[in-house]
């Protein structure tokens, strides 16, 4: 399930903070009942706003494409003096597109946009475990003596960041100069804070595949529109 709000905006209604305004103003129903800020819907509800019902073509084709977003870009629509968005990346076509589990502004890698927000929930919600792996470097890491082992026990079990939330993450693996990180979901900033609550600072950081979907044959800042087939390697088929 995902927030009705983040459906909302996927729906194309506004953004997440208009769909909040019209909650409030009591113009959202979900089965013909008051919505409520913070309710989660699964997608195949009856949604009406301002007493029209969301006409949500589900099955329609399906688009993902594929980028791989350098560091210095945000993932965001809007625009800000002095910034860069993934979407200057992007024939103006695609600019309709949902971003798939974002990366901030200094990581890099692997970034999925589609037009249909229920793959992108899909791809994204922690339920449907779909793996996205990470290749990270930590700050003065050639200095540290960094186990492994004691790394990977800390990070399954969860970390408490200063804010109070517990981050997790499925695996880590070394080799060489290099670690590799895996995670079932993404938070804000997932693993630059999980690894901040233990006294470690990420300055690398480079998704490179979700599910069996890999980044290796895409040069930076390129694009790719996926077939079928590689769609399909997303969820492991």
């Amino acid at each position: 399930m995902i927030y009705l709000t983040q459906f909302l905006a996927q729906s194309k209604i506004g953004s997440r903070r208009q769909a909040e305004k019209l909650i409030r103003q009591n113009k959202v129903k979900v089965n013909d009942k008051l919505a409520n800020l913070g309710d989660k819907v699964e997608g195949t509800e009856k949604i009406t706003v301002s007493n029209k019902e969301l006409n949500i073509n589900r099955d329609k084709k399906t688009k993902v494409l594929m980028l791989n977003k350098p560091e210095g870009y945000t993932c965001t629509k809007k625009s800000f003096s002095g910034e860069k968005n993934i979407y200057s990346l992007l024939p103006k076509k695609f600019n309709n597109y949902i971003i798939v589990g974002r990366l901030d502004k200094n990581s890099q890698g692997l970034l999925l946009l589609s037009n249909n927000g229920f793959f992108a929930n899909k791809v994204s919600h922690p339920k449907y475990n779909v793996e996205k792996k990470y290749l990270i470097h930590f700050a003065n890491q050639d200095k540290l003596n960094l186990n492994p082992k004691k790394l990977y026990a800390k990070i399954k079990t969860g970390v408490k960041t200063k804010e109070g939330e517990v981050l997790k993450a499925k695996n880590i693996q070394r080799e060489e100069n290099n670690w590799f990180v895996t995670l079932e979901e993404g938070k804000k900033r997932h693993i630059r804070r999980l690894f901040m609550a233990i006294g470690l600072k990420v300055v690398y950081l480079k998704r490179i595949s979700i599910g069996n979907l890999d980044i290796k044959n895409l040069a930076q800042s390129k694009y790719k529109i996926l077939s079928d087939k590689e769609i399909n390697k997303i969820f492991y088929e």
